[in-house]
């Protein structure tokens, strides 16, 4: 069963936008990444300044394995520059499913 993973951004005052964009121009990377099946971006509502990316992973170590390769390429550090916080990771397995 697939996982998915949650990451919570929370930027600069103003500075949402332009984490939006970095992670749209890097993101397409990461569905070639080993594991990856599917990526969601939200921004939230009533907080203009936090984003969450939702993916999909075929397990939890293959989307560990891409946080390290992204450290490697230097694109969490340029995130960082974004944020007033670190990056809050989540794993959660789907208990139920149900659709309209």
């Amino acid at each position: 069963m697939s996982v998915q993973a949650t990451n919570t951004f929370h930027t600069k005052p103003g500075r949402a936008g332009e984490l939006i964009s970095t992670l749209r121009r890097v993101l397409p990377d990461t569905l070639t990444h080993g594991g990856c099946e599917e990526i969601r971006l939200w921004r939230d509502q009533d907080d203009e300044d936090r984003v969450v990316s939702i993916t999909r992973w075929t397990t939890r170590g293959d989307y560990e394995s891409y946080l390290t390769w992204r450290e490697g390429t230097g694109d969490t550090a340029m995130f960082r520059e974004l944020l007033t916080e670190d990056m809050e990771v989540r794993y959660y397995d789907e208990v139920f499913t149900a659709e309209a």
